[in-house]
């Protein structure tokens, strides 16, 4: 979240309509769908409301992946990089399974920052709720944390990465 609020976010959560959508959210597992927005109407709509119930999870689910990291892009302008997070669909394959490590990377970031709480918005596709995720327990398993002036050798490096799932 930035220190201070976005102009865009701030003017639309002056206005009557969504003081009162904030007031009277809608009950947990209940599902909202708000029509009629133009452009980034909707996502900015959602990021005001992010600011007024810091608490509430949102989901926002949108028809395509290009339109996912338009989305996402908007939040991230709106709320500040940490606020929303993109859960990507994995690529449409005939003949196996997803073999593009960035796009599992960006789900299992996804998920573990739900599960943290670091992110509270989502953005995602219809295709990418329907698709299979690594169990919550493998995720720390998943993650391989380098830093500066860290030193391994390439060998062990390449063994870690082998054993997280990833092929030569």
């Amino acid at each position: 979240m930035t220190p201070r609020q976005h102009r865009v976010v701030e003017a639309l959560l002056s206005t009557p309509a969504v003081q009162a959508l904030a007031k009277a959210p809608p009950t947990p597992g209940a599902r909202l769908r708000i029509t009629g927005n133009h452009g980034s109407s909707g996502t900015a709509l959602v990021a005001a409301l992010h600011e007024a119930l810091p608490r509430q999870l949102f989901v926002v689910v949108v028809e395509n992946p290009e339109a996912a990291a338009r989305a996402e892009a908007d939040m991230v302008a709106l709320l500040g990089e940490p606020a929303a997070r993109l859960f990507p669909q994995g690529e449409a394959r005939f003949y196996g399974e997803e073999t593009d490590p960035r796009i599992g990377g960006l789900r299992v970031e996804a998920v573990e920052a739900l599960f943290s709480g670091s992110a509270r918005v989502f953005v995602t596709t219809p295709r990418a709720l329907q698709e299979r995720v690594a169990l919550p327990d493998r995720l720390a398993r998943l993650r391989l944390e380098l830093e500066v002036g860290d030193e391994i050798g390439f060998q062990l490096l390449v063994e870690e990465l082998e054993t997280m799932g990833y092929e030569r």
